[in-house]
């Protein structure tokens, strides 16, 4: 079992990346890491699921979001957080299910796909993928965070 905190710098803990450090293009170490029956309970849990909407073709699955708290420990790994930024946006899609009564071993790798400026704000852009090891594409993410100057 990998919680969040196991993996994910926090603010302050290391000097932050600012928007010129970030790099069009930069692929982003692998973090690989499990999601155990624990962390599934504790998410459902934690964010008021009902497990009943989760279950596929007879089979309980977590619910799909559940590696999404591990999205920023992708990406922090290589950018470091800075202050005061504000999550914009995700596009979301989830392509395989995350059963629930069995540990699933996951890979998280991403890139930055876009950096720009806009009204005061500086933007980045960055794609994170969630993979079994053997390839298996459970959740891709396209992220959008904006700092201010």
């Amino acid at each position: 079992m990998t919680r969040p905190s196991d993996v994910k710098p926090r603010e302050g803990e290391l000097p932050a990346a600012l928007y010129n450090d970030w790099k069009v293009g930069q692929e982003f170490e692998a973090l690989p890491f499990t999601i155990s029956q624990d962390i599934v309970q504790e998410y459902i849990s934690v964010v008021s699921a009902d497990a009943g909407n989760y279950i596929v073709d007879g089979r309980q699955a977590a619910p799909p979001n559940v590696v999404l708290v591990y999205m920023m420990a992708v990406m922090y790994r290589k950018y470091p957080p800075q202050q005061g930024g504000i999550m914009i946006g995700n596009t979301i899609e989830f392509h395989h299910p995350i059963w629930a009564d069995e540990e699933t071993k996951v890979v998280g790798t991403g890139r930055v796909t876009d950096k720009y400026e806009r009204k005061g704000l500086k933007y980045i852009k960055y794609d994170v993928e969630f993979k079994t090891p053997d390839g298996v594409l459970l959740v891709a993410v396209n992220h959008t965070s904006a700092f201010p100057n």
